[in-house]
């Protein structure tokens, strides 16, 4: 009994050193390894300065150009649009620009329908996993809002295996050769080509009455002094319940309301993002009637 004890001991404490060994090793592979994912991109920005930063979704992803900006306006732009993202998303980033130390003199925020959205933008959750240690500003995000937490924190190599469709040994060979991705490019702008038929579109009928996301949102750039503005992209014309942006409108602060910006469908790619044409279109909107508006003032 006592040999089957001693053997028994003896292969958790191999199957232990071989998670550590494991978690550590991927762990430093992520850290070091030239960005492939666009939180990576944000994580080597750290000390950086720029003029303009925009938080949101996809919708800023796809919408907003930096480059186009920096041409008419002479600003240096970063748009840190994440897929999927919701307040919760936004929160984490919007923290963690002064984690990294990464200044942006004005800060847009993209937002619509995630008002009334709970949750998180798993697309994010992925790429942040591999740096949950990293700083406080990560270990609470998942704190909060992952039912894995305590494996993801305490548990070598769990992490990963739990997310082995994305986090998986291809990956860490692909950082590790060095291959690039679109990650870095456009300063975060990632263009959407064609546009599909029958756009359909439903807002929410009523604006919640209360987020405490967004509450937490407000107070945390009032207590920053962050020169933050809001803002609504476009959706596609003939969308229902529309009037949600204008609820919208009263109850947050320093807001512009775009939603109606692009009446043509052909600059759409579906019936919430705009393609690369309508992109640019819209690029131009929002430096006319936001940035050069505001450029005297700065």
């Amino acid at each position: 009994m006592k040999k089957f004890t001693v053997t028994i001991l003896s292969y958790l404490i191999a199957t232990f050193l071989i998670m550590f060994a494991l978690d550590f090793g991927y762990t430093k592979v992520y850290e070091n390894a030239k960005p492939r994912t666009k939180f990576q991109y944000l994580r080597s920005l750290k000390n950086k300065q720029f003029d303009y930063i925009f938080l949101g979704s996809s919708r800023v992803e796809n919408g907003i150009i930096p480059a186009i900006i920096k041409e008419k306006t002479g600003k240096e732009t970063l748009n840190l649009g994440f897929q999927a993202s919701k307040l919760n998303d936004i929160y984490t980033v919007l923290q963690l620009l002064k984690e990294y130390n990464i200044q942006g003199k004005r800060i847009f925020i993209q937002i619509d329908y995630i008002y009334n959205l709970k949750g998180n933008s798993k697309i994010l959750q992925y790429q942040m996993i591999p740096f949950i240690n990293e700083n406080e500003v990560l270990n609470k995000h998942f704190k909060n809002n992952s039912k894995d937490y305590l494996g993801y924190n305490y548990v070598p190599f769990y992490r990963y295996s739990r997310n082995d469709l994305k986090l998986n040994f291809r990956e860490i060979l692909l950082s590790v050769a060095k291959k690039k991705t679109n990650a870095m490019q456009g300063d975060g702008y990632a263009p959407k080509y064609g546009t599909s038929e029958n756009h359909r579109l439903t807002l929410p009928k009523e604006l919640d009455k209360e987020n405490i996301v967004f509450d937490s949102i407000i107070k945390y750039i009032e207590k920053n002094k962050i020169n933050a503005t809001f803002y609504c992209a476009p959706f596609c014309y003939h969308g229902k319940n529309m009037e949600f942006t204008t609820k919208l409108k009263n109850k947050v602060p320093n807001f512009y309301d775009f939603s109606r910006a692009v009446p043509d469908e052909r600059l759409f790619q579906n019936s919430s993002h705009l393609n690369h044409e309508g992109a640019i279109y819209f690029t131009d909107i929002f430096i006319n009637q936001v940035l050069l508006k505001k450029k005297n003032t700065e």
